[in-house]
């Protein structure tokens, strides 16, 4: 006999059974090889990493507190000891000594105890404690062996008995995009994290604070703050960069990070170990990226190279015959699409070789040979500075007002006023106004205009002219001296 019964009490029953067992999925062979790769890495590569701990020490002095709505000992003091109505002397601001402590990562890459690490972990440390991981951990006391603020590298050494567990560094310039990457180190002091990802990109190159950096590894394996300093490796457990830099707008990790390349960091550890310091070759230009109105105005073929915006006096490149305006478009066979490439070759060429420079001059492609120096130490852009006494008198004769730049001849008052050397021939900018065509092009107060695309400006007639046979919609490139160091400005209208 079938009994009808309502729905709300197969539901119960139902309920009361519980759930039904998932069918279990059967593992992948290449999947469970792959997760077995990684914890594989993760263990080889583990006991190589090591926290770094960066201890500061900066003088602070404090003002003694100040009181804004009237001290009310204020007239107690006057009367007992100044006088009533003089002024209380305030006491000396207090000065201490603040000790605060940065966290970095390391990576073992000599067994006597040398660490591979960024240069930035270190710099300006008094003291440095590196930490090896558990079961054992162990610390130590570092000391710098030699660090390069110029690739962000540096090596620390350790003492103590025994050899230290050293990682095996890859080669860099088989990596590929696409690849797998695993990132080790110590997010905010998380010891031993590891983080997995694939190689995103391989960058030319790329500017963090002011500094540009060649050939970076870009990865979305998580990089936050305290990685700096640790190992990214392959799945065979070869370091294939050192954790550099990340894009954080938040402050925290936005899935982009940067690696410094193995290949990199070994030519520089060498050096370090060896030396303490990285020596490095030199050419002596300062080298500026070839834009389209730039390459209008050189007639370059392809637009491809680098324009030379100096040559320092005395280098290499001027014993060569190198001239500001060339355009260098390959090193010993090698492209120079980039300032960041030219810099990358030459960094890779020992000092006092011999190299062929290829250069773009007068519409021609022509060889020079150059034997490269040594790099000075602290080596930099020839910056102008102010000199001479403010001028007397009328400075302005024969004015000529352009796009909101009101322009003058040149002359002796001038040069002593805006630091380009005097003698100088062309048009000075007393005045820019903002929101016209001179102030975005980028003339700015003080600027010696020389030539507007390629035509000699010596006096305001002659720059009208030129300015005026120009069409702004093609570009305009303009030969400026800016407080003693000659630059290129280039401006195209929309």
């Amino acid at each position: 006999m079938n009994v009808k019964r309502p729905l709300s009490w197969a539901l119960a029953a139902a309920m009361a059974a519980g759930p039904a067992a998932a069918a279990a999925v059967p593992e992948s062979p290449a999947a469970a090889a792959l997760q077995d790769a990684f914890a594989e890495v993760a263990q080889a590569i583990k006991p190589s990493v090591v926290s770094i701990t960066a201890v500061h020490v900066e003088n602070v002095a404090v003002a003694p507190p100040e009181f804004y709505f009237g001290d009310p000992f204020e007239d107690f003091f006057n009367q007992q000891f100044q006088g009533r109505g003089s002024a209380p002397q305030r006491p000396a601001p207090r000065k201490f000594q603040r000790r605060f402590e940065g966290l970095g990562s390391g990576v073992v890459v000599d067994e006597r105890g040398y660490v591979l690490t960024n240069e930035h972990v270190v710099r300006g440390a008094t003291e440095l404690t590196v930490t090896f991981p558990a079961p054992e951990e162990k610390k130590y006391t570092a000391k710098v062996v030699g660090a390069d603020p110029r690739t962000d590298l540096a090596v620390i050494k350790v003492e103590g008995k025994g050899k230290f567990p050293a990682a095996v560094l890859g080669d860099s310039a088989r990596v590929r995009v696409g690849e797998w990457a695993i990132a080790v180190g110590s997010p905010f002091g998380l010891e031993q994290t590891v983080t997995v990802g694939v190689i995103s990109a391989v960058r030319q190159s790329l500017v963090v604070e002011g500094t540009v950096y060649a050939d970076m590894l870009q990865t979305d394996a998580a990089i936050n703050r305290g990685n700096s300093g640790g190992p990214l490796v392959n799945l065979k457990g070869e370091v294939i960069g050192i954790n550099s830099a990340i894009y954080a707008p938040t402050g925290v990790f936005a899935g982009i990070g940067f690696a410094i390349p193995s290949d990199r960091a070994r030519d520089i550890m060498a050096q370090l170990i060896e030396k303490g310091r990285v020596v490095r070759s030199w050419l002596g230009v300062e080298v500026m990226p070839l834009d389209e109105v730039l390459s209008r105005r050189f007639e370059v073929k392809d637009g491809k190279g680098v324009l030379v915006n100096a040559v320092t006096a005395g280098s290499p490149a001027e014993a060569a015959g190198i001239k500001r305006g060339d355009v260098i478009l390959e090193l010993n066979g090698r492209p120079i699409a980039e300032p960041g490439a030219l810099l990358d070759a030459v960094g890779r060429t020992p000092p006092k070789s011999k190299v062929d420079v290829k250069i773009w001059r007068a519409k021609q492609e022509l060889v020079v040979h150059l034997t490269t120096g040594e790099a000075p130490s602290g080596a930099a852009a020839v910056e102008g500075e102010e000199g001479g006494e403010e001028p007397q008198g009328p400075i302005e004769t024969g004015a000529a007002a352009w796009e909101g730049a009101r322009l003058v001849k040149s002359s002796p008052a001038l040069a002593g006023r805006f630091g380009f050397p005097s003698g100088s021939e062309g048009v000075v900018a007393v005045s820019v106004e903002p929101g016209g065509l001179a102030a975005a092009a980028g003339l700015v107060e003080g600027d010696l205009v020389a030539s507007v695309n390629g035509i000699e400006t010596p006096d305001p007639k002659t720059f009208l002219a030129a300015a005026k046979s120009a069409d702004a919609r093609q570009g305009l490139v303009f030969d400026v001296c800016r407080r003693g160091r000659w630059i290129y400005l280039t401006f195209k209208a929309p």
